[in-house]
């Protein structure tokens, strides 16, 4: 057997496999087009498994857009998959959402509605095609905005609700299989464009790296994977120590944990914003201030008072 025959079969019995170690009977598969979600498409088609694709058309890129609608029915009708194709108004959402950006837009339609799907079909997971590759260019995002290890440890491959099963497998890997396949993808022009942040570090900084560092690749995998490991204990003690959703957290609790500040952080994190917010909250708590202190960050408000920290969304 050939060595691309063991790695076109090695990627369809991952995805066989996968499916039956979890049980999965029905998934809504989300298609772009690219070559990812052709090879979720591809090997999950080929499983026992119950599949309904969905595609986005946010019309952002004229008849490119339509290019990729086509493209997608073309190959779900090749596979015998069945298509559900989504228009979206991105400018008017936008407006409506105190002008958010056009990435943030597109990421909140498109999860909403494949939240909708999933619920109305019943599915067992929504399946995403983020590969290797997009998780070693998440680190370095994360990294380059401060993040902690849940933000190093880039994406998880399943999170109860999303399924990456593609985070196994690198771009040339993933290529290499649709060629084998027969099977042709498109490119999003605006993956060219260095002007996203994302795409310069594709472009630019990671090719730059693998000039001089051998086995960039696999050296990052592993580093991923130990981050999410650690992350994994950080997680259990945090959760341990944090109230119920709605009760406040005790300036105790607080200043007897390993890292007071990485616990405010925690509580804190589904208000909003929270660069500074944490360290002054436990440097209050710190200075045993009597009197009232208060917050406010977008999402909601923060209270420190009687020994109590307060959060209340608006």
């Amino acid at each position: 057997m050939s060595a691309s025959k063991q790695k076109l079969n090695y990627i369809d019995l991952y995805f066989r496999r996968s499916v039956a170690e979890n049980n999965f009977s029905n998934l809504v598969v989300t298609v772009s087009g690219g070559a990812d979600s052709l090879t979720l498409l591809s090997a999950l088609s080929q499983t026992d498994t119950r599949l309904i694709a969905a595609h986005c058309n946010f019309h952002l890129r004229g008849e490119e857009s339509m290019r990729d609608q086509r493209h997608v029915e073309t190959i779900c009708h090749r596979l015998g998959v069945p298509v559900l194709i989504k228009d979206f108004d991105v400018d008017e959402y936008m407006k409506a959402n105190n002008g958010i950006s056009t990435e943030m837009a597109c990421r909140e339609l498109r999860y909403e509605w494949f939240d909708a799907i999933a619920v109305e079909y019943g599915a067992d997971r929504i399946v995403t095609g983020h590969n290797a590759d997009d998780n070693i260019e998440t680190l370095f995002l994360n990294l380059l905005r401060g993040s902690g290890t849940s933000g190093l440890r880039g994406m998880l491959p399943d999170t109860g609700k999303i399924w990456r099963p593609l985070l196994q497998f690198h771009r040339h890997e993933i290529e290499k299989y649709l060629a084998d396949k027969a099977i042709p993808y498109i490119t999003d022009s605006s993956n060219l464009s260095n002007d996203f942040r994302r795409n310069f570090i594709r472009n630019e900084i990671i090719p730059l790296f693998k000039t001089r560092w051998q086995g960039f690749d696999k050296a990052l995998d592993r580093s991923l994977a130990f981050i999410r490991s650690e992350n994994k204990v950080v997680n259990a003690m945090v959760e341990n120590s944090l109230p119920k959703p709605g009760e406040p957290l005790s300036s105790s609790v607080i200043i007897q944990f390993p890292d007071p500040e990485l616990l405010v952080r925690r509580y804190v994190e589904p208000f909003g914003p929270f660069t500074t917010t944490a360290g002054e909250i436990v440097d209050a708590i710190k200075a045993s201030k009597p009197d009232k202190k208060i917050w406010r960050l977008r999402k909601g408000t923060l209270t420190l008072k009687g020994g109590l920290l307060t959060a209340i969304h608006h």
